[in-house]
C-alpha cells in the first residue's frame, strides 16, 4: 500500500457517498431534504476533487481545519435513508458516516508503521471530523435550539 492507493481508496468513498446522496436527493420528495442532501452530494464531489488534486507535495502540505467533535451524532439512532426520510434522518444518517469515515481513518492511522501513510491517515480523519462537526452544529441549530 502506498499514498496514491490510500488516496484512491479515499476517492472510491467521497464517489460512493456522493452518488447516494445525489440519488437519493433525485427521488426526495421533501424539497428541503432533496436541498440538504444535494449540498452533500456537492461537498462529497468537493473532497473527492481535493483528494485528486493531492501529489506527494501538496500532501505534506495538506493541513485540513480541525474542529472539535460535538458528539451530537453519538446520542442519536442512525437510519437508512429513503426518499420519504425526513431532514432530521438524513441529517443523522450523513453525521454517522462521516463518523464511520473520521474512525476508519483514524484506526489505520494508528495500524501503520510507515509514517507517512499514517501522517495521511491521520489528516484525513480530521478532515472527515471536520464535515462531522459542521453537520452537528447544522443538526443543533435547527434541531436543538431552543426557542
Amino acid at each position: 500500500m502506498d499514498v496514491r492507493d490510500v488516496l484512491n481508496a479515499a476517492i472510491d468513498d467521497e464517489c460512493a457517498a456522493y452518488e447516494l446522496y445525489a440519488s437519493t436527493a433525485g427521488r426526495a420528495g421533501n424539497p428541503a431534504v432533496r436541498s440538504l442532501l444535494l449540498a452533500l452530494a456537492d461537498e462529497e464531489r468537493g473532497h473527492r476533487e481535493l483528494l485528486e488534486s493531492l501529489d506527494a507535495d501538496r500532501i505534506q502540505a495538506f493541513t485540513p481545519e480541525a474542529r472539535q467533535d460535538l458528539k451530537v451524532a453519538d446520542q442519536l439512532s442512525e437510519k437508512a435513508i429513503r426518499e420519504d426520510s425526513d431532514l432530521q434522518d438524513v441529517m443523522i444518517y450523513a453525521m454517522h458516516k462521516e463518523q464511520e469515515a473520521r474512525e476508519f481513518y483514524a484506526r489505520m492511522s494508528l495500524a501503520l508503521p510507515d509514517a507517512e501513510l499514517s501522517g495521511l491517515f491521520h489528516k484525513l480523519s480530521v478532515m472527515e471530523n471536520t464535515h462531522k462537526a459542521r453537520l452537528e452544529e447544522l443538526y443543533e441549530e435547527v434541531f436543538l435550539r431552543e426557542n
